[in-house]
C-alpha cells in the first residue's frame, strides 16, 4: 500500500511539474511576443477570451455556447 501512495504521489507532482513547466513556458512566449509583436499577442487574447469567457457564450466556439432551436 506504502509503494500505490508513492507512486499516486509521484505521479501528482510529475503533473504539478509539467503544468509549471507550460505556464511558465507560455508566460515567457507572451512576454517575448508583446515586445515583439503585439499585434499576435492580442490576437492570442482574442481567442482565449471569446473562448473561455462567460460573456461571449453566443459565440459557437465558446465552451458555454449552447445552441438554441428557435
Amino acid at each position: 500500500m506504502k509503494k500505490v501512495k508513492e507512486v499516486a504521489l509521484f505521479g501528482f507532482m510529475s503533473l504539478i511539474g509539467l503544468w509549471l513547466v507550460f505556464a511558465l513556458s507560455f508566460d515567457f512566449y507572451m512576454i517575448y511576443t508583446a515586445h515583439t509583436n503585439p499585434e499576435k499577442t492580442r490576437e492570442i487574447v482574442n481567442q482565449l477570451d471569446w473562448k473561455l469567457d462567460g460573456r461571449f457564450k453566443n459565440n459557437p466556439d465558446n465552451i458555454w455556447y449552447t445552441a438554441s432551436n428557435k
